[in-house]
């Protein structure tokens, strides 16, 4: 049992769960202090690996990207006020004067209201350096409002917003220099990150990249955030003050409705400092974080034009915590049938049943033998959406099928949405794929216990992924005609995820697809048919689109940092448009 898997355990029995012991008997802020001191020690003693691998990471970096700035390119943009922590705001100064000695880039200060006479000094003393720009504000204007002056006081081409008691790393300007020329000037860039305590980094984000499934589930290209100022301005960035906790958020979303190019830079360049009042932390620290959530998903939806057909509901996975869902009415459903695999594993008192299927009107039932081969699915696949269901499977919810339409319907480019399977002891069996991983297609999370919410809690988000397994999944019929005729329904799932990759369509991985099975799914696939699948597909293995190139392909070392997969290390990348409604 790994350190994380007992560290998170004893938080949930402890701290989390109902009826946790210490839940009822420890005042709610004495609890926070317990949990934020408890996972920082196992926070650092996990980070210490990373750390020392980040040390000679930086050290290739400098080879790769040393003299990439130009001047008027870039304009960091900082709002500070009487809470900022002065120790931090020095040490984000620290690392900016480092690393801009030229003044290549400009530094737009805002003194939102700062009263404290500590501040001001330090304001005052910044003004040395020619390249920063000082703005004063005689009351605090808020996030939004702050933000949006920096916005329209800025002179560089990008502005990078950066809060006061965060941190950058020492190469950061030249990185994101380097990825912009390029890359070709894209009107929003984002990076990897990590977080800090004191000066030590923890917990690095090695981000996906551009995924407009799990935008819409978390603001997670935040930190570092390359915006075109001049689109930005456009598009109306840092105007609704309902979005005052969600700035950067609301910002991206603008960016991916108006169908702007996004492009990911593959490199940790910010540290989100972790203490009590910030987010890093706690996201409970700020109250105001839930409604502006709300009002950018709701945006969201008035601008698709969608908004009378989905609410914005809390996740059903995540309790008390600002995690949303975007639930579709139960009306005009599409054309469906559920393909209940028969295993002949379905023994004990309900030998012979079927999966139960979902609460879905006029949905198709049909029975496949699992062996029956691609063939037999094709020819009865004759409505929009076919459903794969396992036959032994106890589903968890009722309104999977709902969910998946959803995701075709938001998201049109999706051919295949797949789930989470668990055994019977509650440990995962399957969730979203990667091509490449364990030598072909293989789930970097299996073994995870059901309670751990995974990398940075990916596994109860909606997201794109390589590949889904099989077992529970729904996929358009048309695509069925794109998978080669040879591949066997239990290895379907890594066979669309290159079918989809070569034409450029979607995969998604939805926690509402949850089940429980006993059957060892990847066990009905032949040795002979993983190693076809493999010298098919070595072009495009291994898949570094939504688990980094900088991740381990081992099960021993899933989501460990250190490795970097050269097979497919493609710097200098464009990401296309994610244009809503596009195929």
């Amino acid at each position: 049992m790994s350190g994380r898997t007992i560290a998170l355990a004893l938080e949930h029995h402890l701290l989390k769960k109902q009826g946790a012991v210490l839940r009822h008997v420890l005042p709610a802020d004495l609890r926070g202090s317990l949990r934020r001191l408890a996972r920082a020690v196992y926070l650092l003693w996990d980070a210490r690996d990373y750390n020392r691998w980040m040390a000679a990471h930086l050290k290739r970096r400098q080879a790769r990207y040393g003299g990439a700035t130009m001047p008027g390119l870039l304009s960091i943009v900082t709002p500070v006020w009487d809470g900022t922590p002065i120790m931090y705001f020095r040490a984000l100064a620290d690392t900016i004067i480092q690393q801009n000695a030229a003044g290549h880039s400009e530094w737009v200060v805002l003194n939102n209201g700062c009263q404290k006479g500590e501040l001001l000094g330090y304001l005052e003393e910044l003004q040395r350096h020619p390249w920063v720009s000082i703005r004063a504000s005689p009351q605090n204007l808020g996030i939004i409002a702050g933000l949006r002056l920096c916005l329209e006081h800025a002179r560089g081409r990008y502005i990078l917003p950066v809060d006061a008691d965060d941190w950058l790393y020492p190469d950061c300007l030249e990185v994101v220099s380097w990825w912009i020329r390029e890359t070709g000037f894209p009107p929003l860039l984002y990076s990897d990150e990590d977080k800090r305590i004191d000066t030590r980094a923890v917990q690095p984000y090695l981000k996906p990249d551009f995924d407009p499934v799990l935008l819409l589930n978390s603001a997670y290209i935040a930190h570092l955030g390359v915006i075109d100022r001049a689109t930005a301005l456009e598009l109306g960035a840092y105007s609704d003050k309902s979005t005052e906790g969600s700035a950067d958020w609301d910002l991206f979303i603008r960016f991916f409705v108006a169908g702007k190019t996004t492009v990911h830079i593959p490199e940790v360049l910010y540290g989100w400092r972790m203490h009590p009042e910030s987010t890093a932390d706690d996201a409970q620290s700020k109250p105001y974080i839930h409604t502006s959530q709300r009002a950018v998903l709701q945006r969201y939806l008035d601008l698709r034009g969608i908004a009378e057909d989905y609410t914005v509901e809390y996740s059903p996975f995540v309790n008390g915590t600002s995690d949303w869902w975007l639930e579709r009415q139960h009306r005009r459903p599409w054309p469906a049938v559920m393909v209940s695999l028969v295993t002949g594993s379905n023994r004990g008192p309900n030998a012979g049943s079927l999966a139960k299927p979902p609460e879905y009107p006029d949905l198709k039932s049909l029975a496949l033998p699992v062996d029956a081969g691609l063939g037999a699915l094709q020819e009865i696949a004759s409505e929009a959406l076919v459903c794969l269901v396992s036959d032994d499977l106890q589903i968890d919810r009722d309104d999977w099928l709902w969910d998946a339409l959803a995701l075709f319907e938001k998201h049109p480019d999706t051919v295949m949405v797949g789930g989470r399977i668990r055994n019977r002891r509650g440990e995962v069996m399957s969730a979203g794929l990667v091509l490449g991983f364990d030598g072909g297609a293989g789930c970097p999370d299996t073994g995870r216990p059901a309670i751990d919410p995974g990398y940075f809690a990916q596994m109860v988000k909606q997201r794109s992924v390589s590949a889904v397994s099989s077992q529970f999944a729904v996929v358009r019929a048309s695509f069925l005609r794109e998978l080669p005729a040879d591949a066997s329904i239990p290895f379907l799932g890594a066979w669309a995820g290159a079918a989809a990759l070569r034409l450029q369509k979607r995969i998604v991985y939805s926690p509402f697809l949850s089940a429980a099975s006993s059957v060892e799914w990847d066990a009905l696939v032949t040795a002979a048919e993983r190693e076809a699948f493999q010298n098919a597909n070595r072009d495009i293995l291994p898949d570094p689109r939504y688990y980094s190139r900088y991740l381990g392909l081992r099960p021993e070392s899933a989501y460990k940092p250190g490795f970097v997969n050269h097979g497919q290390v493609r710097y200098g990348r464009r990401t296309d448009p994610q244009r809503p409604g596009a195929h």
